[in-house]
């Protein structure tokens, strides 16, 4: 498995730190493990025991080594590790450091790295901490670079010696992480630094130049083969992320192509632990795509004909529709609903004049007017997409937005055909995305920026019932909090694999709320909300795209609206505005405007009718929030 005909590790102490359930990363570590070294010595939180040597009962020799508590720290974990080890007797050979608070070991591994005697040195280490960039230690530690632990060898010279015993058997967790790293780091250095200890790392001293690496070079760890993932970078917050200028897409799509294997699990620990729209912004999931293909000649993709699924309720719309279709460069099939055989005929008639043969179209009545374009999609087209014969689909509608004016409603649409089916080069781009990339699920359009407000408000009324209804499908994810990764406006491209539960369900026509009661809340604007995040637990990801003239329209109006807010708060740093604005939701006046305009907010959107009435309301909220108005 990695190229060595001896395990060259004697011992390889992985911890876990708290009890997930049966996770990926950690089962493929300990399978990993068992080719790198001799024995596995596991510790992790007792009631996550016996589900470990169940996976370890391949070897008889390996040891669980359970921990009070509901976690472990990493360090603490090592402490245990080492200790038992020392109790046993005499180390045998070097001994391996790592845990579940990464992912890897990167296979296959360069025999060479682990060897430690052959290049006489004593710590092999991933990379490290630069205590010179880092002022809170410049005047700590004994060595400039401190050797990272997350997945480390250190050989039994090194093991045996007093020093680092006493290091271990006298080191304290301390309760807060940036403490128990400066003890662990600046005291362990001075140790290393007293026995003279010798430390090698997958790349030159002089490739990484920030004090952190492991979040802020990420990108660079993945060019040099660095051993383990972090999962720090996943989970660091998406405005660090900015401040940082962190380039995950760049290590994404690097770790993608080198070892898709680790890739594959790092999807899949972020469709659990991550929130879709934080991990879309620290990924960069915003692509400007151009409107001319990147190969002009090209009618065939590797997954064949797709899927296209208009729902006509407006049938005059089907020329418009007709100008779209143009625009896909490969095969496709039209499924098409609508409200009545009048419809139907009409509609039908329209696609067979224009060549599309009895086989690559369907044209349905809609069997109750309920649901609109949700209804008509997993229900009428549910054995379509079951089916396995499509993997790639468009979901298009004849979209009028009646609750907002005529020319808001129109530019949202335009903003939502021009952004899925822009032009036939663009479309093509769209389509080798999901050839390039197996594990996009969705393309979509962002959350639009000109003529509404949905910016972080856009849960609306549809936050709870979502909730309880994905509980319900089986649907595990981190949502996120203000804004939902959603396709706002339903249209969008899907792989039908990724949408599997949305179709599997067992939807009824009377789940959703008879007309004219389409209101926020109801089962329409939940499946809105849910279908990304069905999505992303099937194992997938969501992608944003839009053309160069959307995205140039929209920014403007972005900037604009984020320059205008910024510029009324005291500092131009993103984190002291976001504790400014924290600190005034807070204060009691903070709280009423807050309640009050959620009240009226929630009528409003229930009873589009009430907005006369309640406008007095509106009124005093802002008076509460500025007196001279």
């Amino acid at each position: 498995m990695n190229g060595l005909e001896q395990p060259p590790i004697a011992d390889a102490i992985y911890v876990v730190l708290t009890r997930p359930e049966p996770d990926d990363h950690i089962r493929y570590a300990l399978s990993a493990l068992g080719s790198l070294a001799k024995r596995r010595i596991v510790v992790c939180p007792s009631d996550y025991a016996d589900s470990l040597r169940a996976i370890l009962a391949d070897r008889p020799g390996d040891v669980v080594l359970p921990q009070d508590g509901p976690s472990v720290s990493l360090m603490q974990g090592y402490k245990s590790g080492l200790l038992w080890l020392w109790s046993q007797g005499e180390v045998q050979g070097d001994v391996l450091l790592t845990g579940s608070h990464v992912i890897g070991p990167l296979l296959p591994l360069d025999p060479r790295a682990l060897d430690l005697a052959a290049q006489g040195a004593d710590i092999y280490a991933p990379y490290w901490h630069n205590a010179k960039l880092d002022h809170r230690l410049r005047n700590d530690p004994q060595w400039v670079l401190l050797p990272s632990l997350d997945f480390t060898v250190i050989s039994g010279r090194v093991l045996s010696r007093p020093e680092f015993r006493s290091f271990f058997q006298n080191f304290k967790p301390a309760a807060d992480y940036w403490e128990e790293f400066r003890r662990t780091h600046t005291g362990l250095s001075a140790v290393l630094s007293a026995i003279d200890s010798k430390v090698i790392y997958p790349m030159p001293e002089t490739a990484l130049e920030t004090f952190n690496p492991s979040t802020a070079e990420i990108h660079r760890l993945v060019a040099y083969d660095a051993p383990c993932f972090p999962i720090a970078v996943l989970r660091l917050d998406p405005i660090l992320h900015d401040l940082y200028s962190v380039d995950l897409k760049i290590a994404l799509d690097d770790l993608r192509l080198r070892h898709p294997q680790i890739y594959e699990l790092v999807i899949k620990y972020v469709s659990r632990n991550i929130p879709p729209r934080d991990f879309a912004m620290a990924t960069d999931s915003y692509e400007v795509l151009p409107i001319a293909a990147n190969q002009p000649t090209k009618t065939d993709w590797a997954f064949g004909r797709i899927a296209v699924f208009i729902h006509a309720y407006y049938p005059e719309m089907m020329p418009e529709f007709w100008g779209l279709l143009q625009n896909i460069p490969c095969g496709f099939d039209v499924f098409v609903t609508t409200a009545n055989a009048e419809s139907r005929d009409q509609i039908d008639l329209f696609l067979k004049e224009r060549g599309v043969s009895d086989e690559a179209r369907q044209v349905v009545v809609v069997a109750q007017n309920r649901g609109r374009d949700m209804s008509s999609l997993f229900i009428s087209f549910r054995d379509v997409v079951l089916s396995g014969k499509y993997a790639v689909a468009l979901r298009l509608h004849s979209k009028r937005t009646p609750q907002v004016s005529r020319q808001v409603g129109e530019n949202f649409k335009s903003y939502l055909f021009e952004n899925l089916v822009g032009s036939r080069g663009y479309v093509a781009n769209i389509l080798d995305r999901f050839e390039q990339e197996p594990d996009i699920g969705m393309i979509m359009p962002p959350v639009v920026h000109v003529g509404f407000g949905t910016l972080g408000h856009s849960w609306f009324n549809n936050f709870a019932p979502m909730a309880a209804l994905a509980a319900k499908m089986d649907i595990k994810v981190n949502y996120d909090a203000d804004t939902p990764l959603a396709p706002l406006g339903t249209m969008y491209w899907f792989r039908t694999d990724a949408l599997h539960k949305m179709f599997d369900w067992p939807w009824a026509w009377e789940d959703y709320n008879p007309e004219p009661r389409h209101i926020d809340g109801g089962l329409a604007h939940v499946q809105e909300r849910l279908i990304c995040y069905a999505c992303v637990d099937r194992g997938y990801r969501v992608v944003m795209a839009m053309t160069p003239a959307q995205a140039g329209r929209n920014y403007a109006k972005l900037e604009y609206k984020l320059q205008l807010l910024a510029a009324r708060l005291a500092s131009g740093n993103i984190m002291f505005q976001r504790d400014q604005l924290d600190m005034l939701r807070g204060s009691a006046r903070g709280i009423v405007l807050r309640r009050l305009m959620e009240i009226y907010g929630s009528i409003v959107r229930r009873f589009p009718w009430s907005r006369r009435a309640l406008r007095p309301m509106g009124h005093f909220a802002r008076r509460i929030l500025n007196p001279k108005t």
